[in-house]
C-alpha cells in the first residue's frame, strides 16, 4: 500500500474539473490523480532534472496502474467573483470571472491511497523528493504540503472507484492517468503526460492521449453548501464586575448611568 498525505496551508483547493468551464463554478474534488501525476512530472522537469528518464517513467507507470482511493476532509463549496479587464481599448469593459474552490478546516489532511501499490525503496525515495518539491496543485492559489504517509490513512470521507457492489453516494468522474500497458498512441507514454492545452485544441481531441475518466463514488456529505454550526456552551454567569481606569473618575452618584 502507498499513501500520500496532502495538506492545504491556505485551507482551500482551487481546480476546475475536466470538461467544465471555469464560470460554471464547479470544483474538482477530490484532486484528480491525473493532475497529481502531471504535477510530479513538472517538479521533475523543473527541479530534479538529474533524475533519469527511466527512473521517472517507472515511478509514474506504477502510480498509473490503478485508480487510488481517497479519504477526504470535510469541505465547504465557495467562490469569489472578480471583474477582470477584457484586454480591450475600453478600460471600463470588464468580464465576470468565477473562482470556485472548496474550503476546509486549518490542518485538515487529504489521503490518496493505492491499496495494491508497493514501491521499491528507490521509488519511495524519489516520490518523497518530488512531493516535497510541490508548491501548489491546480490553480496557483492551491498551496499544498505533500508527503508520503506511513501506515493506514486516518478516517475521513470516503471516495473510491465505483465497483459493482452498489456503494451509496454521489457519482463523480475523476481524471486518472492511462495505464502504460493500455496506452496505444504513437507519442511515448511519458511524453503524453505533458500534453498541453494548445496541442489538445490543435488536435481537436475529446481527451488527452494519456488520460481516462474513472467513475468514483463520493459520500453525499463530502462537499457542504454551508459551514455547519457547532453548538456553543455558555458558562453560567451571575454577575459582572466593571472596572474604570482614568485620571478623573466619575462621581459615585453617576454609577447607575455609567453602568447603564
Amino acid at each position: 500500500m502507498t499513501t500520500i498525505e496532502l495538506k492545504f496551508p491556505a485551507h482551500r483547493f482551487h481546480a476546475t474539473p475536466w470538461g467544465r468551464h471555469v464560470n460554471e463554478g464547479a470544483v474538482e474534488w477530490p484532486p484528480s490523480p491525473y493532475r497529481l501525476v502531471r504535477a510530479l512530472y513538472d517538479a521533475w522537469k523543473r527541479k530534479h532534472a538529474e533524475v533519469p528518464d527511466v527512473a521517472m517513467e517507472e515511478l509514474l507507470r506504477a502510480l498509473a496502474v490503478e485508480a487510488p482511493s481517497y479519504r477526504l476532509p470535510l469541505a465547504t463549496a465557495s467562490h469569489t467573483r472578480s471583474y477582470l479587464n477584457s484586454n480591450t481599448y475600453d478600460p471600463t469593459e470588464k468580464s465576470l470571472i468565477f473562482d470556485a474552490f472548496v474550503a476546509m478546516s486549518p490542518g485538515a489532511s487529504l489521503y490518496v491511497t493505492w491499496p495494491n501499490l508497493h514501491l521499491t525503496a528507490a521509488q519511495s525515495e524519489l516520490l518523497g523528493r518530488l512531493l516535497g518539491s510541490l508548491n501548489y496543485m491546480g490553480r496557483s492559489e492551491s498551496w499544498i504540503d505533500a508527503r508520503l504517509y506511513e501506515g493506514a490513512p486516518e478516517e475521513g470521507i470516503r471516495c473510491e472507484p465505483m465497483t459493482e457492489s452498489g456503494e451509496s453516494g454521489d457519482m463523480v468522474s475523476v481524471a486518472c492517468p492511462m495505464p502504460a500497458d493500455g496506452y496505444t498512441e504513437k507519442r511515448p507514454w511519458l511524453e503524453a503526460l505533458a500534453y498541453s492545452t494548445a496541442e489538445f485544441q490543435k488536435d481537436r481531441r475529446s481527451l488527452p492521449p494519456a488520460m481516462r475518466m474513472v467513475p468514483y463514488v463520493r459520500s453525499a456529505n463530502a462537499v457542504l453548501a454551508r459551514v455547519p454550526k457547532t453548538a456553543r456552551k455558555h458558562a453560567s454567569v451571575q454577575a459582572v464586575m466593571l472596572g474604570l481606569n482614568a485620571t478623573v473618575l466619575p462621581l459615585v452618584t453617576e454609577t447607575v448611568g455609567v453602568a447603564e
